[in-house]
Formats: C-alpha cells, sequence, structure tokens
C-alpha cells in the first residue's frame, strides 16, 4: 500500500496514460494515483518494490522526470504540488476574498493549459513508450546526462500554445550544442533528417466502431514527413535552409527589424510550415548533446 501522505509533488501529462505504471532508473516507480490522477514517482527499494520509509521524490527530481515523459511521447506536461498547502507562485491583483482559495485555480489553470497544449497537436491520445521493466529508454539519467538542460528548453516548447512561440523556444534547443547561432547545427544535420531513427511514438486508436479501420499514426514519422516536404520546397526555391530558419528567429526574437508579428499573414503561415523541422532537429540536439 502506498503511504500517499508522504507524496509531494506529481506531474500532470495531457493524453498520455502511464497504465500500471513503469520502473524509471531501477530506483522509482511512477504510478498513477487515485486522488487527483497525477503521475507520481515513488521510491523502490533494492528488491525493486516500494520502500515506505523512503523519501518521496523531490520538486527536481519530478521536474525532471515530467521533461523526460515530455520528451518521449513529445506532450506537454507540468508538475503539480501534490498537497493543497502550498500557495501558488503568482500573487493575484485586487481585493483578498478569505472565501476564495486561489491555489486550486492556480492548479486548475495549469491542468487546462496543458490540456490545451495537446489538444492543437493532436487528436487523440498518445500510447506510453516503456515497457513496465527493464525498459532502456527508462534509464533517464544515463540518457540525459550532461543534456538536462537542452531536454528543459524543449519541454518549455511544447508548453506553448502559440506556435511562434514554440517555434522560437525550439530554436533555442539549436543554439544549446554549439553555444551559438544554431546555424552550424542545422547544416551538420540536415541531412540527417530522412534516416535518423527518432523512435516510435504511436497515437491511441480511438474506441469507437467507426475509427477501427483507421491506420494507427505515427507521430514521429508524420513529422519527418512533413519536414522533408518543407525542406524540398525550400531547397527547390533556392533558400538557404539554416539562413531561413535563423531569420525567422531573429523576427521572432529582436524588436529592431524584419519582424514577424502574429497577423496570420505569410510570414506566420511559414513559421507554422517550418516547425516541424525545427521541432525535429531539436530532438536531434537533446540527443545528440554537445
Amino acid at each position: 500500500m502506498i503511504n500517499w501522505e508522504r507524496a509531494t509533488f506529481g506531474i500532470c501529462a495531457a493524453g498520455l496514460s502511464v497504465g500500471e505504471g513503469f520502473t524509471a532508473d531501477d530506483q522509482w516507480a511512477i504510478v498513477e494515483d487515485p486522488h487527483l490522477h497525477l503521475f507520481m514517482p515513488i521510491p523502490l527499494s533494492a528488491e525493486g518494490q516500494y520502500d515506505p520509509n523512503a523519501d518521496h521524490a523531490s520538486l527536481a527530481q519530478t521536474l525532471f522526470f515530467a521533461d523526460c515523459l515530455a520528451f518521449d511521447h513529445d506532450c506537454p506536461t507540468t508538475v503539480l504540488p501534490y498537497r493543497m498547502d502550498t500557495p501558488p507562485p503568482y500573487e493575484a491583483i485586487g481585493h483578498w476574498r478569505e472565501w476564495e482559495d486561489p491555489l486550486p485555480y492556480y492548479r486548475e489553470a495549469l491542468e487546462a493549459a496543458i490540456e490545451q497544449a495537446h489538444r492543437i497537436r493532436y487528436t487523440d491520445g498518445l500510447t506510453l513508450r516503456y515497457a513496465p521493466e527493464g525498459d532502456p529508454l527508462t534509464r533517464f539519467e544515463d540518457r540525459f546526462e550532461r543534456r538536462q538542460e537542452a531536454l528543459s528548453l524543449y519541454t518549455t516548447a511544447i508548453r506553448q500554445v502559440d506556435f511562434l512561440s514554440e517555434y522560437l523556444s525550439l530554436y533555442r534547443v539549436l543554439e544549446w550544442p554549439g553555444k551559438d547561432n544554431g546555424k552550424k547545427f542545422t547544416e551538420a544535420n540536415l541531412d540527417e533528417l530522412p534516416d535518423y531513427d527518432f523512435g516510435t511514438l504511436r497515437m491511441v486508436e480511438p474506441g469507437y466502431p467507426l475509427n477501427h479501420t483507421e491506420e494507427p499514426v505515427d507521430v514521429f514519422e508524420t513529422l519527418r514527413e512533413r519536414a522533408l516536404g518543407r525542406i524540398e520546397a525550400l531547397r527547390t526555391a533556392d533558400i538557404d535552409v539554416p539562413a531561413h530558419l535563423y531569420a525567422l528567429r531573429n523576427g521572432l526574437a529582436h524588436g529592431k527589424q524584419d519582424l514577424i508579428l502574429n497577423d496570420l499573414g505569410p510570414s506566420v503561415d511559414a513559421v507554422a510550415a517550418d516547425l516541424p523541422v525545427v521541432k525535429l532537429l531539436a530532438r536531434m540536439a537533446v540527443e545528440k548533446g554537445r
């Protein structure tokens, strides 16, 4: 029996179910709690059993697991306090209302934002990529050693609802490997996109009969198809792809010239078309490291 009273933080991941849970780094089990339906890292003993005497995951550990889940499933996550005695970081402007508790509002706002960020990207839920035990993907500390900065940059990007913000945040990941403007990383890795192993991420098949004939969707293969189509279009137009992606980044980041504003015009359409290219390059940057 898990002692939920010792729990401190949980992971909210929209569109993803961990089922019966899975082990992580041979020290933790990620399970869904029965009360708030958050994903909880709980401590394991050396024998792989729940250790009721051990401390539950700290905030830093929970944030790391949330980032790993988000990256592997390209789904937005956030970390929430498990108990209702933690004040929100925002102090609302206005008169104090003694009958209103700001913490539930803050939690609900975060959960709603994560849900909407998922819904604008996917029509259905996502299938967990991990086996319950012994999956090499769940050796998170080994996989992301010296890559946690890039991992955090990537997962910040996919929490964005506005895709202009997502593009700018993803481009920051391309700047991370060389601590430069990201053009060199793009130039060195662009031609690897057709054959790079991004793994398999399948969407959950809808449960109603009318859609039982639909082919399962592989998210990363869909992104690859879109990215390669965009690269071909740019090269056919004799456009230098790394310079083009960098110019869009500057138009979003700077307030000096050639600004890209959210006016739903042609420049914004270009950002949307280039998003799969930058996303897959950013995933490569996280996995390859420096």
